[in-house]
Protein backbone atom coordinates (compact mmCIF):
# COMPACT_ATOMS: atom_id res chain seq x y z
CA UNK A 1 0.00 0.00 0.00
CA UNK A 2 1.10 3.30 -1.03
CA UNK A 3 1.86 5.71 2.01
CA UNK A 4 1.44 9.40 2.25
CA UNK A 5 1.37 11.46 5.45
CA UNK A 6 -2.24 13.29 6.07
CA UNK A 7 -2.79 16.98 6.76
CA UNK A 8 -5.51 18.33 7.99
CA UNK A 9 -6.08 22.00 8.63
CA UNK A 10 -9.44 22.24 10.28
CA UNK A 11 -12.32 19.76 11.08
CA UNK A 12 -15.85 21.21 11.79
CA UNK A 13 -19.09 20.03 12.55
CA UNK A 14 -18.89 16.13 12.54
CA UNK A 15 -21.21 14.02 14.40
CA UNK A 16 -20.55 10.75 13.91
CA UNK A 17 -23.22 7.54 14.09
CA UNK A 18 -22.67 4.46 15.44
CA UNK A 19 -20.35 1.68 13.98
CA UNK A 20 -18.78 5.01 11.53
CA UNK A 21 -15.27 5.20 11.41
CA UNK A 22 -13.39 8.89 10.86
CA UNK A 23 -10.01 8.26 10.05
CA UNK A 24 -7.10 10.36 9.23
CA UNK A 25 -4.18 9.24 7.76
CA UNK A 26 -3.17 5.84 6.07
CA UNK A 27 -5.31 2.14 7.36
CA UNK A 28 -5.08 -1.03 5.81
CA UNK A 29 -8.34 -2.24 6.94
CA UNK A 30 -11.56 -0.98 7.50
CA UNK A 31 -14.88 -2.58 8.30
CA UNK A 32 -17.70 -1.09 10.03
CA UNK A 33 -21.53 -3.27 10.77
CA UNK A 34 -24.58 -1.83 12.25
CA UNK A 35 -27.52 -4.18 13.09
CA UNK A 36 -30.62 -1.85 14.14
CA UNK A 37 -34.16 -2.89 15.22
CA UNK A 38 -36.45 -0.07 15.34
CA UNK A 39 -39.88 -0.63 16.93
CA UNK A 40 -42.45 1.91 17.23
CA UNK A 41 -45.55 1.53 19.22
CA UNK A 42 -48.30 3.19 19.82
CA UNK A 43 -48.16 2.44 23.47
CA UNK A 44 -44.63 3.04 25.10
CA UNK A 45 -44.07 -0.95 26.74
CA UNK A 46 -41.29 -2.80 26.03
CA UNK A 47 -39.91 -5.90 27.64
CA UNK A 48 -36.28 -6.89 27.97
CA UNK A 49 -34.93 -9.28 25.47
CA UNK A 50 -38.37 -9.52 23.77
CA UNK A 51 -36.88 -8.88 20.23
CA UNK A 52 -33.44 -10.85 19.68
CA UNK A 53 -31.51 -10.42 16.90
CA UNK A 54 -31.73 -14.08 15.83
CA UNK A 55 -35.18 -13.97 15.29
CA UNK A 56 -35.07 -11.89 12.24
CA UNK A 57 -33.73 -12.88 8.75
CA UNK A 58 -32.67 -9.68 8.05
CA UNK A 59 -30.08 -9.95 10.41
CA UNK A 60 -28.42 -13.32 9.06
CA UNK A 61 -28.54 -13.87 5.24
CA UNK A 62 -25.46 -13.40 3.82
CA UNK A 63 -24.86 -10.17 1.80
CA UNK A 64 -23.58 -11.19 -1.40
CA UNK A 65 -20.68 -8.55 -2.55
CA UNK A 66 -21.51 -6.44 -5.77
CA UNK A 67 -19.77 -7.35 -8.59
CA UNK A 68 -18.75 -4.31 -11.38
CA UNK A 69 -20.52 -5.33 -14.87
CA UNK A 70 -16.88 -4.28 -16.23
CA UNK A 71 -13.74 -4.58 -14.46
CA UNK A 72 -12.15 -1.58 -13.31
CA UNK A 73 -8.84 -0.19 -14.18
CA UNK A 74 -7.41 2.37 -12.52
CA UNK A 75 -3.86 4.05 -12.87
CA UNK A 76 -2.53 6.06 -9.66
CA UNK A 77 0.18 8.91 -9.85
CA UNK A 78 1.50 10.01 -6.55
CA UNK A 79 3.66 12.59 -7.18
CA UNK A 80 3.48 13.99 -3.68
CA UNK A 81 4.24 11.89 -0.32
CA UNK A 82 2.03 14.02 1.42
CA UNK A 83 -1.62 14.67 1.49
CA UNK A 84 -2.87 18.23 2.03
CA UNK A 85 -6.81 18.89 3.04
CA UNK A 86 -7.82 22.49 3.85
CA UNK A 87 -11.08 22.12 5.53
CA UNK A 88 -13.50 18.99 5.96
CA UNK A 89 -17.48 20.34 7.23
CA UNK A 90 -19.69 16.93 7.28
CA UNK A 91 -22.40 17.74 9.35
CA UNK A 92 -23.11 13.89 10.10
CA UNK A 93 -21.87 10.35 8.81
CA UNK A 94 -24.74 8.12 9.32
CA UNK A 95 -24.39 4.31 10.17
CA UNK A 96 -21.82 2.92 9.14
CA UNK A 97 -19.90 5.18 7.26
CA UNK A 98 -16.59 6.50 6.20
CA UNK A 99 -14.84 10.30 6.31
CA UNK A 100 -11.42 8.62 5.60
CA UNK A 101 -8.77 11.25 4.50
CA UNK A 102 -5.74 9.06 3.60
CA UNK A 103 -5.18 5.09 1.92
CA UNK A 104 -6.94 2.02 2.62
CA UNK A 105 -6.78 -1.20 1.12
CA UNK A 106 -9.65 -2.75 2.38
CA UNK A 107 -13.01 -1.34 3.29
CA UNK A 108 -16.38 -2.66 4.08
CA UNK A 109 -19.29 -1.70 5.20
CA UNK A 110 -22.62 -2.81 6.09
CA UNK A 111 -25.94 -1.60 7.72
CA UNK A 112 -29.22 -3.60 8.18
CA UNK A 113 -32.23 -2.25 9.57
CA UNK A 114 -35.36 -3.50 10.33
CA UNK A 115 -38.26 -1.59 11.34
CA UNK A 116 -41.59 -2.87 13.22
CA UNK A 117 -44.74 -0.67 14.03
CA UNK A 118 -47.21 -2.31 16.40
CA UNK A 119 -50.40 -0.24 15.65
CA UNK A 120 -53.30 -0.48 18.26
CA UNK A 121 -56.30 -1.53 16.91
CA UNK A 122 -59.29 0.45 17.23
CA UNK A 123 -62.59 -0.55 18.42
CA UNK A 124 -65.46 -1.37 15.56
CA UNK A 125 -67.39 1.60 15.80
CA UNK A 126 -71.12 0.48 16.49
CA UNK A 127 -73.48 1.17 13.49
CA UNK A 128 -76.32 3.80 13.61
CA UNK A 129 -79.62 2.16 14.85
CA UNK A 130 -77.76 -0.49 17.37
Amino acid sequence: MYRRTSHVKKLSSISIDSSSVLQLGDSRQVHTQANILAIQRETAIFFKNELPFADYDVFSVPLAAPCPEEPICIDTFHDCTHLRVRKVDVPFAAVSSVIHIGSTECLTLETRVKHIRHLLRDEPKPKRGD
